[in-house]
């Protein structure tokens, strides 16, 4: 990492390794030359710029309400090798309200359940809501709206299967169930599942 010291408009260079070039940038009015432009000054609302060799470091004067005026340094000056601080608007962080996760799943339309998380990043509130197929259902979804099957049926009866099933083989027909075929009425004894 490479540091710098700021004082009487120089920037003194603190660096190490083979390849350094210990060089002090000297702050100056900005002339009619090509500069590389370093603006990190986002959400400012009057910035002000200084050339540092052929660097143009812009560094905000004045943010908008919610933001606080912060000190930092720029990632890198190419031709000096060193870095320069400059000032940017930090966000002030308050918190997010009605931001809480769901505590359980719930219907997201036929054969489909729904659970979304939120998470608070500084005032914004993000969501990602995950599916499931729900009871009597099989399969996998990303979306609420395709990738589950209904269990299928057996003597009338269809089987079910327990939320978030994402096989065939979990559909059975509960045990003490009355089913009907040509032979007659019956039940079975177990839970009875399907097989691939």
């Amino acid at each position: 990492m490479i540091k710098i010291m700021a004082a009487a408009g120089i920037l003194s260079l603190v660096t190490g390794g083979a390849n350094a070039v210990a060089v002090a940038c000297m702050a100056s009015a900005c002339g009619a030359q090509s500069y590389e432009e370093i603006d990190l000054t986002s959400n400012c609302q009057y910035k002000t710029s200084t050339c540092y060799g052929n660097n143009k470091v812009y560094s905000c004067m004045k943010c908008p309400t919610g933001y606080t005026r912060t000190e930092k340094t720029t990632e890198r000056l190419t031709d000096c090798m060193n870095e320069a601080i400059f000032y940017t608007c930090k966000e002030d962080c308050n918190g997010c309200s009605n931001c809480a996760s769901d505590a359980d799943w719930s219907a997201a339309g036929t054969g489909y359940m729904k659970k979304t998380t939120r998470t608070c990043n500084c005032n914004t509130c993000y969501e990602t809501v995950a599916y499931q197929c729900a009871v009597g259902y099989y399969g996998a979804s990303t979306n609420g709206t395709s990738g589950c099957t209904r269990c299928p049926s057996s003597g009338g009866v269809y089987g079910t299967s327990a939320a978030g099933s994402t096989a065939i083989t979990s559909c059975h027909i509960p045990a003490n169930t009355a089913m009907t075929d040509d032979v007659g009425t019956y039940t079975f004894t177990s839970d009875c599942y399907y097989t691939n």
